[in-house]
């Protein structure tokens, strides 16, 4: 997101120095990847291989959990980040497992399709889209997502579950996403404009995540105006549930043929 004029830019500034080296130092401890693969139970390695997935990127690697998940899997993985911290903790992660997965330094709006190619799967993860605050811009990001897609292919994008948090209703049940023990996280400021994230560690280390609370509905419509169709979601990876009862909500959609207008 480079190129972004004003606000825009400075939006993206500000996510990136919320990731401080101390925080992704702790960013696995807050995880627990074991722990959260087996909450997810294949869920993200199903979804792709029922729609015929083999090439994937991964736009917002973190510290590298899904990447190293689906390139075990086998899938062929590309992992991008916006954060210079976050890379350098998932480079580190994918040497310690001997795994080569080509990895690049890239904001949103500088993933260029014609340097990194097309796949048949974009994976958004970790409530990330959520660093965007702006409709428009939000909606700047999704279509170069779809412009790294072969037509046809698979968007996955997952978010927080801010119909429940906007409620009153937070949930941070510890049994797919942060399953981390030496880890915990509340809530600061929340509303309809900003919702605020306090992770604290069991050394008292603290550390906060501003992010725009966006509705699961405001980010169906952006995805379909975005080029995509076939649109589906699932709460903490079930088909059928309440929305006031799941931590997370992911979203597929299909990249159609026609770009948006």
């Amino acid at each position: 997101m480079n190129q972004m004029s004003g606000r825009k830019h400075n939006e993206v500034a500000s996510y990136a120095a919320q990731y401080s080296k101390s925080f992704v130092e702790r960013w696995d401890d807050l995880i627990d990847w074991d722990k959260r693969k087996a909450g997810e139970n294949g869920f993200f390695e199903g979804v792709l291989k029922r729609h015929g997935v083999r090439s994937v990127i991964d736009v917002s690697t973190g510290s590298g959990f899904h990447a190293v998940q689906l390139k075990q899997a086998g899938f062929d993985v590309v992992a991008t980040d916006g954060s210079s911290t976050m890379l350098t903790k998932a480079r580190a992660n994918f040497r310690q497992r001997g795994l080569d997965i080509q990895s690049h330094y890239r904001d949103w709006l500088s993933l260029d399709p014609q340097e990194l190619g097309q796949f048949d799967a974009v994976v958004c993860l970790g409530s990330s889209l959520c660093h965007v605050f702006e409709a428009k811009a939000r909606c700047e990001v999704l279509e170069k997502f779809r412009a790294l897609l072969k037509p046809g292919g698979l968007l996955i994008v997952d978010q927080r579950n801010f119909f429940a948090i906007r409620a009153g209703n937070f949930k941070s049940s510890g049994n797919y996403y942060y399953c981390g023990k030496h880890a915990s996280v509340t809530l600061g400021q929340v509303d309809q404009h900003l919702c605020e994230f306090i992770y604290s560690f069991d050394n008292e280390e603290q550390y906060r995540l501003k992010v725009y609370p966006l509705l699961p509905g405001e980010l169906t419509t952006e995805v379909l105006a975005s080029g995509f169709s076939d649109h589906r979601s699932y709460g903490d990876f079930q088909p059928d549930y309440d929305m006031m009862q799941c931590d997370f909500v992911i979203h597929t959609a299909v990249a159609s043929a026609r770009k948006p207008a």
